[in-house]
């Protein structure tokens, strides 16, 4: 296994990254790409351990609920972005190898001989899998520039040339290996975008543009999640890039291009689902609760319908994430799958009220989540006082409720809930993808059945 001066010192390949026009020679240097580079780091020196066979939970593929609620506590934390987009990549490929297989069955032996060589080499990867896409209305072959969606644009003996580029790739800057996935299903005539593979991020072809929500706030109490929690979002460009044929798990069979994508978006629903059941949103409700018991409010009983509000949605959260991990399936190798109808309608449950509930949170909270004085403010000996007098009340100090309206801020309504609250609803597909992939899961000719018998229809 790797230490995270390992992983550091794996980083400087000769990968090609830009980030604000300029080149980028040593992500774990910027600024801007440092955080996430020590995160990952930290989670390397978590767990790392110099047995022979150890490697990180992120690679563990869960055979029981146990053992896939095990795998989930261990991930969730501040070093969680790299080794939970790791997990996603292989839990979505061990998931599709059954069907993969019966287009090809070699695709089944490099999909776990590929997980082997992560796991064993302690190598993190990025799902990679939103294409550009160009005019949406639009299928690939129909859009004016082909390559709107990455496809195949040559072939020889020893594998494929490919081109395109695929958008928004979290941590592709700061991983190793680039996992790509077909963006939906391909229908006959799109065997060129029909494809899956991985290349090492220094692959020559391969270019990362990257953003980020990191804050250039050098205090960092004004950006208390946000400066210790984030992660680069890259737009990444292929450019007649080789893929050897060990490392090419579809090829131009267009009826699987689906069975990878859903894979996927089963497995992003359900890394974003665990975390939100897991802690995400009591911590929602526990800040709502902090902020009214600062004011004073708690005990109003408007105040306590919105709280209620706020833990029934938390408390809906865990039980569909329950629901899911109690209707698990397994595929036939053994690998554990969540329910994809509960995952998928938790999901959408989520990122359709999500909203509501941060308003909810602000509601209670006050215009001081966006107008709060700043924790350097406090420190000054002449403001100490004055806000001392202004904020401090029965249940907390000034100080804390600086604290508080700052994190609520960070997380809800600035550098980090921004990221957040836009990828919480695109991650696995959007809105539309949880609903349709809800509709084709749910039993509709149960419901109907049900309801024929309950009217006395017959025949």
């Amino acid at each position: 296994m790797k230490t995270g001066d390992d992983y550091r010192q794996s980083l400087r390949d000769g990968r090609s990254l830009f980030i604000e026009g300029e080149r980028v020679d040593d992500p774990a240097t910027h600024p801007l790409l440092k955080t996430a580079v020590d995160n990952c780091a930290a989670n390397y020196d978590l767990y790392y351990s110099p047995e022979p066979g150890a490697h990180n939970p992120a690679y563990i593929i869960p055979r029981s609920k146990e053992e896939a609620e095990a795998r989930l506590a261990r991930l969730i934390g501040p070093a969680e972005i790299a080794a939970t987009t790791s997990a996603t990549c292989v839990l979505a490929l061990g998931s599709a190898a059954p069907e993969l297989a019966k287009a090809r069955p070699e695709y089944r032996t490099r999909i776990y001989d590929f997980i082997d060589y992560v796991r064993t080499n302690d190598l993190r990867c990025a799902e990679t899998v939103t294409d550009a896409k160009g005019n949406r209305k639009l299928r690939p072959l129909e859009q004016d520039d082909p390559d709107m969606y990455l496809r195949v644009v040559d072939r020889n003996a020893d594998g494929i040339f490919v081109t395109g580029c695929k958008m928004h790739i979290t941590v592709a800057a700061t991983v190793h290996e680039l996992v790509v996935f077909p963006t939906k299903a391909m229908k006959k005539g799109e065997e060129a975008y029909a494809v899956s593979f991985s290349v090492p991020v220094n692959t020559p072809g391969v270019t990362i543009i990257n953003t980020s929500y990191a804050p250039y706030d050098a205090d960092a109490r004004h950006f208390p999640v946000s400066s210790k929690t984030n992660s680069p979002e890259g737009f990444v460009v292929f450019d007649n890039v080789f893929v050897p044929n060990d490392r090419i798990f579809l090829d131009g069979e267009v009826e699987h291009a689906s069975d990878l994508a859903y894979a996927l978006g089963l497995w992003e629903r359900t890394g974003g689902g665990g975390i939100y059941a897991s802690e995400g949103e009591d911590r929602l409700v526990g800040l709502a609760v902090l902020a009214a018991e600062a004011a004073g409010i708690a005990d109003e009983p408007g105040i306590r319908d919105k709280l209620s509000t706020l833990m029934m949605f938390a408390t809906m959260n865990k039980a569909g994430h329950d629901a899911a991990w109690s209707n698990a399936v397994q595929n036939e190798d053994g690998n554990l799958m969540p329910s994809t109808l509960y995952i998928s309608a938790t999901k959408y449950y989520h990122a359709e009220f999500n909203d509501r509930m941060v308003d909810i949170l602000h509601d209670i909270a006050g215009a001081l989540v966006a107008n709060a004085p700043n924790m350097a403010d406090y420190d000054h000996p002449k403001l100490r006082g004055i806000l001392d007098t202004l904020l401090t009340t029965p249940t907390m100090s000034a100080e804390n409720r600086l604290k508080l309206y700052h994190y609520i801020r960070d997380t809800t309504a600035d550098a980090y809930g921004g990221w957040s609250s836009v990828t919480g609803k695109q991650a696995g597909g959007g809105l539309f993808a949880q609903r349709l992939v809800t509709i084709r899961n749910y039993d509709i000719e149960h419901a109907k059945e049900l309801a024929r018998k309950a009217v006395g229809i017959t025949g």
